[in-house]
Parts: structure tokens; sequence; C-alpha cells
């Protein structure tokens, strides 16, 4: 387990994290083999346990990788919290709770009581309502050891409803956070709405978030972002984009308010401005996006751990990519494809295997406009045929209907007969079909690159009610985001799509 942990934690160092670590090793005495493995394994970029284990043995057969590994994780942990404490707040009043414990310990409650007054005044600044609790429990105990002495009876009762006030925030904190737990559960192992059957069981989740809002409790910042995000995930959930893309506008204006609140690396914020790119993108507002794409850039920085970086260059690719295929500009896509750093379709791809998969499926989509379609299905096999099958997810749905697509433009009739049942097999018992998806697998049955016109227009007139349905509904743009299969069909039965 060690192994397998330290290998990711180096991983995940920035450059400046790297060196902080090579100058807390110097003042450290004795036997340095950690030293050795932290830079086997940094050096040679080793990824798993087993080729860490060979190299390991080695270079080193006298030293035991367990025990090695295990210290090299503590020096790790303490060297990056050690720097934490000089840079951020949270790790500063942290650390001073540890300070007042360990001088209430000593019997020094004079001088836990000045500590705690300065981190009181330094937690004023931080949305972390835990923490202050924990100061106003801390002086109201210092206040009753010591007989309330030079504190009347108002200052003390004035202590005690600023904690009361802050157990208040924290409770409510702790509904936002349990709401938008619940939400992202079932939208992972349900998949989002796909009728407004599937919108009414997300009810209960509303109803409890208005309750909360509703409620005489003042909010902090905290609860006021856990409230928008909340809003605007069950909006996208449900179909909403437009309502998403508001709420989300709204969501990003608070984290830019309050820059100093941003968490390192600033996760939050990086998931609002990846909604509001998400909801202009199913609402083709592709003009809009650049603009937003260029605060997600100013998140590559290398103070932030590397994964974190990579998540962000990914996203970028993603939406770089929806833009120019969004706008014809296929060509270009393709050099910004080529141009892309290569690690970037390989490394930390379990750090959000959504993002991975929509990584690969525009790279697939890209090759697809310009028919090099043994390129395009080679990308889309990363999902369909690769890792655990998410059969609820709209970029799954979206790749094998184009990996569908691609085979009838080669005339694979043959492989696009099992390919359908085989998806249809599928989908029983799991969900009910998208009419995307069934659209898709009527057109392929009607084969109309091999039909004359009049038979095409008799097919057409059978689809078009289906077509009418797919354009009205909602739910139908979480599959057609990715790529406008109605245009394809149109384009196929001599319809321009414009």
């Amino acid at each position: 387990m060690s192994q397998a942990t330290v290998i990711r934690l180096i991983h995940s160092l920035s450059k400046a994290e790297k060196r902080q670590f090579k100058l807390f090793t110097k003042k450290q005495s004795g036997n340095k083999d950690y030293l050795d493995l932290f830079e086997l394994i940094d050096q040679h970029r080793i990824t798993d346990k087993t080729t860490l284990e060979g190299k390991f043995k080695k270079l080193f057969p006298n030293t035991s990788l367990d025990n090695t590994a295990r210290y090299l994780l503590k020096v790790l942990l303490d060297c990056l919290i050690q720097s934490r404490v000089n840079e951020q707040d949270i790790y500063k009043l942290l650390y001073g709770l540890l300070r007042v414990n360990i001088l209430n310990e000593r019997n020094l409650s004079a001088e836990a009581y000045k500590e705690l007054n300065r981190l009181q005044e330094l937690s004023a600044d931080t949305q972390n309502t835990l923490i202050k609790y924990i100061i106003y429990r801390e002086k109201l105990d210092y206040l009753a050891s010591n007989n309330f002495i030079g504190y009347s009876e108002k200052e003390v009762v004035g202590l005690q409803m600023k904690g009361r006030d802050t157990l208040k925030n924290i409770r409510n904190t702790h509904e936002h956070y349990s709401l938008y737990e619940l939400l992202k559960f079932r939208l992972i192992h349900s998949g989002k709405a796909l009728s407004d059957k599937d919108k009414k069981q997300l009810n209960d989740l509303l109803l409890s978030e208005m309750s909360i809002v509703n409620s005489h409790i003042r909010g902090d910042i905290e609860s006021r972002k856990l409230h928008l995000l909340f809003q605007s995930f069950f909006f996208t959930d449900i179909g909403d984009y437009k309502s998403a893309l508001k709420t989300f506008h709204e969501l990003n204006r608070l984290f830019e308010k309050n820059i100093k609140l941003w968490k390192d690396p600033p996760l939050d914020y990086f998931s609002a401005v990846d909604g509001i790119l998400d909801s202009l993108r199913t609402n083709g507002y592709f003009e809009e996006m650049d603009f937003y794409i260029q605060k997600l850039n100013s998140l590559d920085k290398p103070a932030y751990p590397e994964y974190f970086c990579f998540w962000v260059k990914k996203t970028i690719q993603i939406y770089r990519l929806a833009v120019l295929s969004g706008t014809n500009k296929f060509t270009e896509a393709v050099r910004f494809m080529l141009k892309s750093e290569p690690a970037l379709w390989k490394a930390y791809s379990i750090v959000d295997e959504e993002k991975q998969h929509e990584l690969f499926f525009y790279t697939g989509l890209t090759w697809y406009h310009i028919k090099e379609y043994k390129k395009a299905q080679k990308a889309l096999a990363e999902i369909i045929s690769k890792g655990k099958v998410n059969y609820f997810s709209a970029v799954y749905k979206a790749a094998r209907l184009l990996n569908m697509i691609i085979s009838y433009e080669c005339k694979d009739l043959e492989y696009l007969d099992y390919e359908i049942r085989s998806y249809k097999r599928s989908l029983t018992g799991k969900y009910k079909p998208l009419a995307t998806e069934k659209l898709i697998f009527k057109v392929i049955k009607m084969n109309p690159d091999f039909n004359n016109i009049r038979r095409n227009e008799i097919y057409w007139h059978q689809i078009d009610p289906l077509i009418e349905i797919i354009e009205k509904d909602k739910y139908e743009m979480q599959i057609r985001k990715y790529f406008d299969f109605v245009k394809w069909v149109e384009k196929k039965f001599k319809k321009d799509a414009g």
C-alpha cells in the first residue's frame, strides 16, 4: 500500500514542491535510502508497483523497499505540511490549535488564550466554520476554568451566541453537502434524467434544498457556494441547460469575488468554469467559450500539483476541439490536436474517467471529420473496449453511436448488425434508449446510401416524427452536445441541414 501511495504522491508534486522536498531532506542526517527511492520514481516516471520493485531490487538489493517507502511517505507528508503551514491560513489555524493543546497540557493556559485570540483574528478571513467553533469552545473553556475573571455576563453570553450561530452555520453547510452528495451519487449510479418521470425522482432533493435556502439561518459563503453548485448540477441533470448556465455564471462570480478562499488546488473554481463551458457547448454558444477556456488556462500553473495541471490541460483540449468541431474548422482541429503534448492522453487517466473519455471522443471525432476512420475508431475504442463501462455515461453512448456511423461509412454492414444487437442487449434492463439512439439504429437498418430517391423519401417520412421529438426534447441534448446525429441523418437522406 505504501509503495502505490508514494508513487502517486510523488507524481502529484509540483516542481516547486520537489525542490522544497530536496531542501527539506538536507536538514536530515543519517542514511537517506528514501531519497534514492524518490529519485528513482521521479526520474524514471515509474507508475506501478511491479516496475518499482524490479528496478529497486536491482539497484538496492540489500534494502527493504517496504520500509523505505513507508519512511519516504512520512518525510514527504511532513515536508508538505510544513510548507503549507507557512503559506496557507487553514494550515496555520490547524497548526495553531495544536500549539494551544500543547500549551494547555503544560498548564500555560494564559499563553494558550493569547494564541486563541491570534487564531480568532486569522480565522475571520476564512470560511472554515468548524475551526471557528473550536476556537469559541476553547475560549469558553478557558474562561470557565479561570472563573470568568475580567468578563461580564453579557460578554460571556455574547461569546456563547457566536458559538451557537457558528454551529447553526455548520449544520446548514452539512445539509447542503448532504444533498449535493446525494445528487452526485444518483447521477453516477443512475445517470442523468432521461424523462420527466426521472426528473420527478429528483424532486425530493430539490424540495429539501429549497427548505434550507428558505430557512432563517444566515448562510456563509460556503453555504452559498454549495447552494449554487447543487442548483447548477441539478439543472444540468434534468436537461435545463440555460438555467444551469445562468447558475454557473453566478457561481463563477462568487468565486472570483472571493479568490482568497480558493482551495489549493482550486477544484471548486475549476468545477464552476467547467460547468459553464459544458453548458455553453450544449447550447451551441461556441463563440462565448474562448473567454472561459482562457480562465481554465490561467489555472495551469507550476505551483499547482501536476495531476491538477494535467486535468486542466485535458479539459482545455476537450473544449478547444469542441469549439473547432462545432464551427466546422476540422483542419485547424487536427493541427491543434497534433501540436498537443503526447502525455495528455496517458497521464492521470484515473483522475477523472469521464474527462478521459471525452478527450478520446473528441480525438476520434476530429479524425472522423477528415475521414481518417481507422484513427477515429482507434480513439473511440479507448472508451468502448477498455476499462470499466458506464452504460449511463452520455459520452459512452455518443462514442458507441459515432463508432456505428463510422462503420456505416466504411460499408462494414456485417459488423454493424452485430454491433447494434450487442448494444441493444447491453441496454436491456438498464435504461430506456434515447430517441437519438433509436434514430441511428433505424437509419442504419434503412441503409439510405443504397436506396433510390423514392425509397429514401418514404423512409424519411417514417423517421421525420422521431427527429421532431429529438429536436424538441431537452433530454436528448445530453448526447447531441457531442455530435449532431440528426444532421448526419439529414445529409444521408439528402436533406440540407444548413
